[in-house]
């Protein structure tokens, strides 16, 4: 009897120490709770992630020669579905557009985002960041969405990306041949805090 009695004790005093050292006691500082307004969780959504070669967002035969002008070169759009997206809450007051952008190109680039119907027509303003610079990795740009904003991209059907790519100041013009195989990246997401 007196072994059973010390497996049994051995095994309270080992559980106990589990559970004794391995819990983190600042998680257990309720005294966070007692400032509700310091809470404030955010409502996160990502909305797309794509990696692009330069080439498939190009339908028209371009030569390989075709230099790049310093103005830019535009690429086709992409639409995005956008059905199911939907965040409007009495508890959140404010929305923002997240962009991160990862250019492995020797081209600068400029990002375009607006909010289509389903005719294709932009509804409201669109989001621009003006210069990637060639090989940024995770260039990150946050746009706040007014109400107005808000509504636009609720009665929205698509969302409309357009790109641009360009020489870049002080090197020597760009060829499409040098740029045609080379990708690039963007995620977009949106975030809100909720005011509980």
């Amino acid at each position: 009897m007196t072994l059973i009695n010390k497996f049994r004790s051995g095994v309270t005093i080992f559980l106990a120490s589990i559970m004794l050292f391995s819990c983190n006691l600042e998680d257990f500082n309720l005294k966070k709770l007692t400032h509700p307004d310091d809470i404030v969780p955010v409502a996160y959504s990502p909305l797309v992630y794509g990696t692009f070669m330069v080439k498939d967002l190009v339908t028209t035969l371009i030569p390989s020669a075709f230099t790049i002008p310093a103005t830019g070169m535009s690429l086709d759009s992409v639409l995005l579905d956008k059905t199911g997206l939907s965040f409007r809450s009495s508890k959140i007051d404010s929305v923002y557009l997240v962009t991160h952008f990862s250019n492995n190109t020797p081209a600068d680039f400029k990002f375009n985002m607006s909010f289509t119907d389903k005719t294709g027509l932009q509804i409201g303003n669109s989001f621009t960041i003006q210069k990637v610079l060639p090989d940024s990795i995770d260039q990150k740009t946050i746009f706040p969405l007014g109400l107005v904003d808000q509504d636009n991209l609720q009665y929205s059907t698509f969302i409309k990306l357009k790109f641009m790519v360009s020489s870049p100041a002080g090197v020597p013009l760009l060829t499409y041949g040098g740029i045609r195989t080379k990708i690039f990246s963007v995620k977009i997401s949106f975030y809100a805090p909720v005011h509980l």
